[in-house]
């Protein structure tokens, strides 16, 4: 087996040099020694220029193209190693198409059009490299009452499109659902599924059913494509759904504790920062950083925006005392100069509140830590930035993580519930991500559900 490591040098301008060995948290599994070299070439002209911090192991079936053996050899090397993500890639002529049916969720495996992977440019096998990475949270089934992540044998597989930037979750709530309801106008009784795709569309599925797909641009209105006359009358028993998919969520939890610890060996830290929003992502990002150290060693930092909705304060209160922690709060001074500037809203060219929400961060983490381990809820498919970058990265002087980097919301949700973590009641109304109320990065759908929210509100 072949390591591909690189080493960040850090800009002398940092007051020091951070140099961090971890695990590689994904393996990518071809047929022979020169279809490697192929695919460790890809990578040294393709992560280099994102990042350096990348740690990707590269390994071959011995060149085989016997798929009984391939699939044997491939299952050693899950077995010896289960906290690792296996991405298998392929030539039209190596016959083993299938060779990670029968394996766990963490090995996916993807074709190549080409006769050998090594007959591949190397933009193509980066490419297909990253489409079976989507794979790994983008595989869902239908099985009469509920959802099924990952690999199913049984019922009917619902076609979301693999794509790195590509996600899905569940319109979890009553007044979620109706949203779609009255947008699509038909009637949903079902939590369904949402796929979101690139280009701001919106696939709607309810059971295998795709019910209809929607434009959701982040200025203007929402704009129904396709409605599907055919709406299935399914029953989703959603609390099926979360206990049907703990064993397939303990893979992604093993693998995400498994970095943390990794990093946690290597890297002489003093404290675990884990910025809270009292979104989704970050609560994530706590329950595993509770999992893995010492609640002595866990500090959760809350930024008080000063224009938070009024629920983001009561669910973060309600969660510390569910995972029995205490918080730091830092206040940012945003409703400040939210007035001064004559309340000017932030805008995507000019996110001033960011700076703003930035240095409150840091002012807290220099309170409690002079070596912190940052523990982020950053996933891939929000941004192509947050696409490129390795799971563990320097952070300036710090040291940043970002265990839940390769799941989809769907995943984040049913990680949540299956810990006993209610989701933020915002996103019952209907909200895909959860910033302070005046946030640039508000949709017009969140900017319809927060008019609607402060009308019934002030009532």
């Amino acid at each position: 087996m072949t390591y591909l490591h690189y080493i960040y040098k850090v800009p002398s301008s940092y007051l020091r040099r951070v140099v961090i060995e971890y695990e590689p948290v994904v393996t990518i599994v071809v047929r022979s020694k020169k279809d490697r070299d192929a695919v460790l070439a890809t990578l040294n002209s393709h992560f280099k220029q994102y990042h350096e911090w990348w740690r990707i192991e590269v390994a071959t079936l011995h060149g085989t193209r016997e798929l009984e053996k391939a699939r044997k050899i491939l299952h050693e090397m899950v077995e010896v190693k289960p906290w690792r993500y296996y991405v298998v890639l392929l030539g039209k002529e190596d016959g083993l198409s299938g060779i990670d049916e029968i394996l766990p969720d963490n090995v996916v495996s993807v074709t190549l059009p080409r006769a050998k992977v090594r007959n591949c440019r190397p933009s193509m096998i980066f490419r297909y490299f990253m489409k079976a990475l989507s794979l790994i949270r983008l595989r869902i089934s239908w099985i009469e009452d509920h959802y099924v992540l990952g690999k199913c044998l049984r019922g009917t597989k619902v076609p979301v499109q693999p794509h790195p930037l590509h996600d899905m979750y569940f319109a979890i709530g009553q007044r979620h659902v109706e949203r779609w309801s009255r947008l699509l106008g038909v009637e949903i009784r079902a939590i369904p599924l949402i796929v979101k795709l690139i280009h701001d569309v919106h696939e709607v599925y309810v059971g295998s059913v795709r019910v209809g797909s929607v434009i959701i641009p982040d200025v203007d209105v929402s704009r129904v494509l396709e409605v599907c006359h055919r709406v299935e009358d399914v029953s989703h028993v959603f609390e099926k759904t979360i206990e049907v998919n703990r064993d397939k969520m303990e893979i992604h939890e093993e693998i995400a504790v498994h970095l943390l610890r990794s990093v946690a060996e290597s890297y002489d830290y003093d404290r675990v920062i884990v910025p809270w929003s009292g979104g989704k992502d970050s609560t994530a990002a706590l329950v595993l950083a509770l999992k893995v150290f010492s609640r002595d060693h866990v500090v959760p930092i809350f930024v008080d925006t000063g224009v938070e909705i009024d629920e983001v304060y009561k669910y973060v209160n309600d969660v510390a005392k569910i995972l029995g922690i205490s918080y730091e709060v830092e206040y940012a001074g945003i409703d400040v100069e939210w007035e001064r500037r004559g309340f000017e809203l932030p805008t995507h060219e000019n996110r001033w509140c960011t700076k703003l929400k930035i240095a409150a961060l840091y002012r807290a983490i220099k309170k409690v830590a002079e070596r912190p381990l940052i523990v982020v809820g950053d996933r891939d498919t929000e941004s192509l930035l947050r696409l490129f970058r390795p799971p563990v990265r320097p952070h300036g002087n710090y040291v940043q993580v970002a265990p839940i980097k390769f799941w989809s919301t769907a995943m984040v949700q049913l990680y949540l519930l299956q810990n006993g973590v209610p989701l933020n009641p915002l996103y019952l109304e209907g909200f895909y991500r959860i910033g302070c109320y005046i946030c640039p990065a508000y949709r017009c759908w969140e900017l319809d559900i927060a008019e609607e929210y402060f009308k019934s509100r002030s009532s």
